[in-house]
């Protein structure tokens, strides 16, 4: 069975300079709730390749799997935390029962490549870190570099007991890497610099702030207006009535119906027209998004419709 809709996702990690270059977590996004995926691999007609345009970083203390990632030595040195491995499911060593076969590490150990065309890396398929988690995702490797790393692999899964699925020729490059986190502007932890909904979005009610403090609620519906709507040509005007936007950091974002940030534009003072107002040039697909005016942390949505 293909797994043509199986796809890679990669995770820009945090780091705080704590190792040099920039770190990744490479992931398969599953189709559906009934996919896991047990084994990486290449072979003679889809060889696996995992490569950087610079080295990989290689803690001294770590090792090219997770399976040689001590949490304890974490504790004891931050860096180790972003060594580079390759995984199915998990980021340390507990409980990690992965297997690894025709595989030759030792360049990826000195911070080369990872070429396969006939072995891979694997977890029995009964193991419970070969099921996809909450966003659907099977963490298949960690990579730190200064540069751009790229890869190429093949994977196989169940989408029952026995019956696999098979995915050839999965590809991804960390200039591709996405911001996790939450990307619903209606949550409370809503992050602007989010691109992938890791379902962390909170939605507890936040307490207002003193009324000299808003923006949105100083004439209703009236503080701004956005036009036309539909939206047609790809240029939205944005029209402030009783909101101050020269004098005051704005930012207008516009959101999917999932939460997904698909534009931002920061207002400058320079580009208020007369009657202040703004024309923003935006591509949309057909379909219905949220307009969000952000001013001193607060914010105010609109929902705009494209017709196209």
């Amino acid at each position: 069975m293909n797994a043509t809709d199986v796809r890679l996702i990669v995770e820009r990690v945090k780091d705080n300079g704590a190792a040099p270059g920039n770190t990744y977590r490479i992931y398969a996004q599953m189709p559906t709730a009934e996919h896991s995926m047990h084994i990486i691999f290449g072979d003679d007609a889809h060889p696996l390749t995992i490569t950087s345009t610079e080295p990989f970083y290689q803690h001294a203390y770590g090792g090219y799997s997770a399976a040689s990632i001590n949490p304890s030595v974490i504790e004891y040195d931050a860096a180790a935390k972003f060594d580079s491995w390759i995984t199915v499911g998990y980021d340390n060593n507990n409980g990690n029962d992965m297997w690894d076969l025709g595989v030759d590490f030792a360049t990826f150990n000195e911070g080369g490549a990872i070429q396969a065309n006939n072995g891979g890396w694997f977890l029995l398929p009964t193991d419970e870190k070969c099921q996809q988690d909450a966003n659907h995702l099977v963490l298949i490797g960690q990579l730190t570099t200064t540069g751009v790393a790229s890869g190429s692999v093949n994977m196989q899964g169940w989408t029952a007991p026995n019956v696999a699925w098979r995915a050839d020729g999965l590809t991804f490059i960390t200039t591709n890497a996405e911001t996790f986190g939450c990307t619903d502007a209606h949550a409370s932890n809503y992050d602007v610099d989010a691109t992938f909904n890791n379902g962390t979005c909170n939605y507890e009610q936040v307490i207002n702030p003193a009324p000299s403090e808003t923006i949105s609620k100083l004439d209703n519906e009236s503080a701004w207006e956005v036009f036309p709507n539909p939206l047609r040509d790809n240029l939205l005007n944005v029209q402030f009535k009783n909101v101050d936007v020269k004098q005051v950091a704005t930012r207008i974002d516009i959101t999917d119906m999932t939460g997904k940030l698909v534009a931002s534009h920061s207002i400058s003072a320079d580009a208020i027209l007369p009657g202040n107002r703004v024309t923003l040039k935006q591509d949309l697909a057909a379909g219905t998004y949220k307009a969000i005016l952000i001013q001193n942390g607060l914010r105010e949505t609109k929902t705009i419709v494209v017709a196209k």
